[in-house]
């Protein structure tokens, strides 16, 4: 290349590189002369927020895919401590906003916050009306917006007590639950607590651009954005049909019902009354109203069915009976006569029936209920007999449902007595009593139930569950719960079916005590109780389970005060019981009423095709 090429190329390049120079002085003039004050402005006006957003809890479902606990939208209000602390001018205006009182406001919820720029909850759930205000006055207030959040809806308190409620977590709580922070939702009882994990899901969150009264500013441009994960589903095995009609049933009353599929061990209804609202705890409930449920003589937030223990009464007569013929201290062949009453020792133990019942054999003695018959085969039994025919069907212990708080209830043993009394302070005086189901034996309803369903089922115990599966709805998959082992009977088949007669001959034997239960078009067994209450009338129980022929499901209702099982908890547990029956063997009749008696949100597509794992 000649060098007079090489001077042009030269002076080309640096022509280009002046060019380009001259470009960048110009914008730059542009931007620090012409621009500046608008981007200034921008700059001072605007900056960066992180916002946190909550997952969706996981929904729960009945049996058939019915939703007994949702999410719905709801206004939450939040605020930046460092904009709002010093600011009492504002304070006093978010206050009035969001109807509450601007102290709580700086002391309790920005004082502790108030050098930080990460947004705070100030109030949960605004109602319509306060949205209103809270427009009005939100330039008033810089550093307070709101969002948009899912709240947890119960729908008509479904199985409030079995399902239990979320809130806010406690300080307690927080060394337990990592990566949560104060103001978080956590399940508090029932299977809102079991299964939190599952449900909770994971929060996302995103980078937003806001403007100097901390509103967020519309921008094309995306600064970071992480989408929450929702919770998982809990597909259960209650049947919203029957938990409504049993809740009906319950109006007006205290006592539970339990009814369970004898078949699989799953639960079906558990109510309990009375009931309470769920949703008063999923923001953060004033101390007045927590402590007038705390208060309340009638306990609304008692789960009768696992944490209320009651003498079982009558109900647990085919229990001793089965232990009586397996032991062999009695034989199929034996019988008593009954005068009305039992003396003991220098005590006299009257039966229910004041004229007695004459001759008693084994089937009458339940269908006719002698108590003088269950006397003196509780002496015959002695105090190790009367625990093992209890023990046999899991009585006196935790059933192991996943439910909080499940009482053990009580079976007397000979350790029992010495410890409590004494070795040389009771006596085989105190099994008369027991040998009934009083004194010092109790149960649950749920633990009567789990026994009448292993009188259906052969003697097979089963052990009761309410959630089946828990289902991923991102990734489709369902993780079935795992089938716990069964309890096999250590008796004969014989035996058990000398106690399925007898409570058979409850319901239809010409001296039974339940005869009113009687239904043609749906033949049940059954078993009545009362039990004593020294602080009123007494209570009524009665279990059932039917069909007779081919058992699919047990009931059991116990009513506080009912005075008697006939009376008040046979019309409960024996409509409970029929209907579901009756709605699984004839489906067609209900198709038209289900969504007429439903009053919680059925889901849009069929589950039984979802719920293929």
């Amino acid at each position: 290349m000649s060098q007079r090429n090489e001077i042009l190329r030269d002076a080309s390049f640096i022509a280009v590189g002046l060019l380009v120079f001259a470009v960048l002085i110009y914008r730059l003039v542009q931007l620090q002369v012409v621009q500046g004050p608008e981007y200034r402005a921008k700059s001072e006006d605007n900056r960066i927020r992180f916002v946190e957003m909550l997952a969706p809890r996981g929904v729960i479902r009945d049996r058939h895919g019915y939703l007994l606990v949702s999410n719905r939208p709801s206004y939450t209000c939040y605020g930046i401590p460092r904009d709002l602390y010093k600011d009492s001018l504002a304070v006093e205006q978010l206050g009035f906003a969001v109807a509450r009182d601007p102290r709580e406001i700086r002391d309790e919820q920005l004082r502790p916050y108030r050098s930080s720029f990460r947004p705070q909850r100030l109030r949960r759930d605004l109602p319509y009306t306060l949205l209103a205000r809270f427009e009005e006055t939100r330039d008033r207030i810089p550093g307070a917006y709101l969002e948009i959040e899912p709240k947890r809806f119960y729908p008509g308190n479904v199985a409030a007590h079995a399902i239990g409620y979320v809130a806010e977590i406690s300080d307690d709580e927080l060394s337990k639950y990592p990566g949560l922070q104060s103001g978080d939702l956590v399940g508090k009882r029932g299977l809102e607590k079991l299964y939190d994990k599952d449900l909770r899901g994971v929060k996302g969150n995103r980078l937003s651009v806001v403007d100097v009264h901390g509103q967020e500013v519309h921008t094309e441009q995306t600064l970071g954005r992480i989408e929450p994960v929702p919770g998982q589903e809990l597909w259960t095995s209650f049947d919203i049909h029957a938990q409504l009609l049993a809740e009906s049933l319950l109006v007006d009353k205290i006592g539970s019902v339990v009814a369970m599929d004898v078949r699989t061990g799953g639960v079906v209804v558990m109510a309990s009354a009375p009931t309470y609202d769920p949703d008063i705890f999923a923001g953060s409930i004033s101390s007045t109203d927590w402590n007038a449920l705390l208060n309340d003589p009638e306990k609304p937030m008692l789960n009768r069915s696992v944490q209320t223990m009651y003498p079982p009464g009558s109900t647990i007569k085919p229990a001793m009976l089965i232990e009586g013929l397996a032991s062999g201290v009695i034989n199929t062949s034996w019988g008593v006569s009954c005068p009305g009453s039992f003396t003991y020792g220098n005590r006299t133990f009257k039966c229910w029936k004041k004229g007695g019942h004459g001759h008693i054999d084994c089937v009458q003695s339940l269908a006719q209920s002698c108590d003088v018959f269950y006397y003196k085969l509780g002496l015959l039994l002695g105090v190790d007999g009367i625990n093992r025919a209890f023990t046999r069907f899991h009585l006196g212990s935790a059933t192991g449902i996943d439910q909080t708080s499940e009482a053990a209830g009580n079976v007397p043993s000979r350790e029992y007595y010495d410890k409590r009394y004494g070795p040389n302070g009771w006596s085989t005086g105190f099994l008369v009593s027991v040998s009934i189901g009083q004194g010092e034996m109790l149960a649950t309803p749920l633990q009567l139930c789990a026994f009448t369903a292993a009188i259906a089922n052969d003697g097979v115990w089963k052990q009761p569950f309410l959630v089946d599966g828990v289902y991923d709805p991102s990734t489709h998959t369902l993780k079935k719960r795992a089938p716990a082992e069964d309890r096999q009977p250590d008796v004969p088949l014989s035996i058990i079916e000398i106690a399925q007669r007898g409570m058979t001959e409850v319901v239809w034997g010409p001296s039974g005590t339940a005869r009113k239960q009687q239904d043609d078009s749906c033949r049940i067994a059954g078993k009545t109780g009362t039990a004593q209450n020294a602080h009123g009338d007494d209570h009524g129980w009665f279990i059932c389970y039917g069909p007779v022929d081919n058992p699919m499901y047990a009931c059991c209702a116990l009513i506080e005060f009912g005075k008697s099982g006939s009376g008040a908890g046979g019309p409960v547990a024996g409509e409970v019981l029929r209907q579901l029956i009756r709605r699984e063997l004839y489906p067609e009749l209900y198709k038209e009423k289900n969504e007429e008696e439903i009053e919680a949100e059925p889901q849009l597509e069929p589950v039984a095709e979802s719920r293929t794992p």
